[in-house]
């Protein structure tokens, strides 16, 4: 009893308090957005007519709604919160994530939320409850379900249009960049998403709410594969391989925590950010403003590229061959190395991602 006490006690610390909220985030992402990432694009073509796989993409599409009330449950689980206090951590969140909407009909699913207000009242509802725990007694069991989501939860519905500015501002940032000729537009807006992804901002978000499409799209594109190769490279020498294989498949956001700990790898992601717009531009990349956040995950970047390329079709599969995989995978190789030669602080021990342990 005493051991655990001082365990938990000692995840009480500021610093440690937020780790623990970071590291929640990132691995909630992966959990929540794996599913769809890996089989949402294939059951795509394959579902029509077949009821199993409807049911199965709705199911992966469904949980990623979720994920608001799964990254509450792995702070509570770093925190060492029992059964009870995680589940009232991961109401909280997704009540005041955006995730639910009340509409005239009732409450209705809203995508996954915004995760800035998710974190935020993840902090709150953690905090509310590591200084209530064990101070009600009898009645703790009565009064924290409610005080605990309904306080949280109402910070994060209030917070929540406040928040939401935050990706509308950054989204008005990025729409400056399209008064630029061509070229600089496609490394600005690479290098920003690129640094970006690896953010709770939604760059998705940003590239649907001021409609970029054509190259401004395929160079955001660019910045998500150049955020991923930055992380893979990084990653390989000191993660396990389940960690790898994510950064593989695109979902790079499980390494906010890292990246929020060691601010200094965002100058391998603005090099990587830059080679990328480069090669966007030349290549003729482009999307639509739902394709702009995915990279190469499930092939949406790559599929919509070549869906506005005209010429030779084999001459195009081969340009984004070299595109989305080739160059990026080559030149971040490089790029780590060359930080790691010429920048003392830049390691591959920066990279380490610590899974949450039970």
């Amino acid at each position: 009893m005493g051991k655990n006490m001082s365990k938990q006690t000692s995840n009480h610390s500021g610093k440690q308090f937020f780790s623990n909220i970071l590291q929640a985030v990132g691995t909630g992402v992966v959990i929540a957005l794996i599913p769809n990432a890996l089989l949402g694009e294939l059951l795509k073509f394959f579902k029509e007519g077949n009821q199993l796989l409807e049911s199965i993409y709705q199911l992966v599409v469904l949980i990623q709604s979720f994920m608001a009330f799964i990254i509450g449950i792995l702070a509570a689980h770093q925190f060492r919160f029992n059964g009870p206090g995680a589940a009232m951590i991961g109401v909280s969140a997704m009540l005041g994530s955006g995730a639910v909407k009340v509409t005239s009909n009732g409450f209705v699913l809203n995508g996954i939320g915004d995760i800035i207000n998710t974190i935020l009242v993840v902090i709150v509802a953690c905090f509310l409850y590591l200084i209530l725990q064990n101070k009600l007694g009898s009645l703790e069991m009565l009064i924290l379900p409610v005080l605990i989501p309904v306080i949280s939860g109402v910070v994060g519905l209030y917070t929540l249009g406040y928040v939401s500015k935050v990706t509308k501002g950054i989204g008005h940032v990025v729409s400056t960049f399209t008064e630029f000729n061509p070229l600089i537009m496609s490394i600005l807006i690479c290098v920003t998403y690129s640094l970006l992804m690896v953010t709770p901002i939604s760059v998705v978000a940003i590239a649907t709410a001021i409609g970029l499409s054509g190259l401004g799209s395929g160079a955001a594109n660019m910045g998500i594969v150049a955020a991923c190769v930055t992380f893979l490279f990084g990653s390989l020498r000191v993660n396990a391989a389940g960690v790898n294989l994510v950064l593989i498949i695109g979902a790079a956001k499980m390494m906010i925590p890292v990246y929020f700990k060691h601010l200094i790898i965002a100058i391998p992601l603005i090099i990587n950010g830059v080679i990328g717009g480069i090669v966007a531009y030349f290549i003729g990349i482009k999307g639509t403003p739902m394709s702009a956040g995915f990279g190469y995950t499930g092939l949406v970047g790559p599929i919509n590229a070549f869906n506005r390329m005209s010429g030779d079709p084999t001459m195009n599969i081969v340009l984004l061959i070299f595109g989305y995989l080739i160059i990026p995978f080559v030149s971040a190789f490089f790029v780590h190395e060359l930080c790691k030669k010429f920048i003392h602080s830049y390691t591959d021990e920066i990279y380490k991602f610590e899974i949450p342990k039970s």
